[in-house]
């Protein structure tokens, strides 16, 4: 049985008329009548075409005798080249979905074992409200999946273990300070932030350092890609420095305030004076400008220790 043969049976098999197949590989219905009739032979191309089209083996249509080899060949090594590349596709989403997901379980992980730790068991914290109230998890979670798509594995366990040492540490110096200073302000979150920004940074340079140059297009859009994250994550730092250094001059103007307002108290109880309906400004001292942190701090606190210090003499005289 000739090509064109076989190609009429299977055609009328599959209930196509000359025109439909025509139609269907994109030639005349005179092509097809030529090939049925052994006027003419298919190319190698529209071969391929006819034994999809037709659901029939390559082999079995055209046969061993008027297929060449050559073209059989390059059928086969394309199929597998293209299963192939659908396995390694599959594999590649399959890892990103574990690695992806195994991320997103650790901080979860993380929090729910802070939930128990100060939620649960009533543990004294200064940075767990902070957290919550900022979503500091799910956002440094974002950020190391993002350390991942671009290639920054390192980076990324480097941020995981930050935040692993960040919230014992920072709860621990947190609560120091609190019990050392007058006012008993928080700073947890500054010292919690200090040492997640330093690990990050010694994640990152260990990324600059281990990195293996590559010229490939996908690995310089990953690069460039990359620098923009650091960017972002640098003036994100710089914003961070800055709002810490404003709370740490308003908390050092915060004690100082409170001890002015604490001995002007005592003297007045003293003296027999009535209590002062508030801040005067000759209190304020000489170094501090209107509108700066340290001045709201002393100007906030004087007066709750001004009363204070004016109730404990008070208190002492009767």
């Amino acid at each position: 049985m000739t090509i064109g043969e076989k190609i009429r049976q299977r055609r009328r098999e599959k209930g196509l008329t000359q025109d439909a197949l025509a139609n269907a590989l994109e030639i005349s219905r005179q092509a097809v009548a030529k090939w049925e009739s052994g006027q003419s032979a298919p190319a190698t191309e529209n071969l391929l075409k006819l034994a999809t089209l037709l659901e029939v083996p390559l082999e079995e249509l055209a046969g061993p005798k008027e297929q060449p080899p050559s073209a059989l060949e390059e059928y086969a090594r394309r199929q597998l080249e293209q299963e192939r590349k659908r396995q390694a596709a599959k594999a590649a989403l399959w890892a990103e979905l574990k690695g992806t997901g195994a991320i997103a379980a650790g901080y979860l992980a993380v929090y729910l074992a802070c939930l128990a730790f100060f939620y649960l068991a009533g543990a004294r914290s200064c940075v767990w409200g902070w957290m919550q109230s900022c979503h500091v998890l799910a956002v440094t979670c974002l950020v190391h999946l993002a350390f991942r798509l671009l290639g920054r594995r390192r980076a990324g366990r480097a941020l995981l273990a930050g935040t692993l040492a960040a919230i014992p540490l920072a709860n621990a110096a947190g609560l120091a300070v609190m019990e050392r200073t007058l006012t008993g302000r928080n700073y947890g979150w500054v010292f919690y932030l200090a040492v997640l920004f330093a690990f990050c940074g010694l994640g990152w340079l260990w990324e600059l350092r281990t990195a293996k140059e590559k010229s490939a297009a996908p690995a310089r859009r990953r690069r460039a890609a990359g620098a923009a994250l650091a960017a972002a994550l640098s003036l994100l730092f710089l914003a961070c420095v800055f709002l810490a250094v404003r709370q740490i001059q308003y908390g050092l103007g915060a004690e100082n305030g409170y001890r002015s307002g604490y001995a002007a108290g005592e003297a007045d109880a003293g003296a027999g004076k009535p209590r002062a309906p508030g801040l005067a400004a000759d209190r304020f001292p000489a170094d501090y400008t209107f509108g700066s942190s340290a001045y709201k701090g002393y100007a906030v606190y004087w007066s709750s220790g001004y009363n204070d210090g004016y109730d404990a003499r008070a208190d002492l005289s009767n």
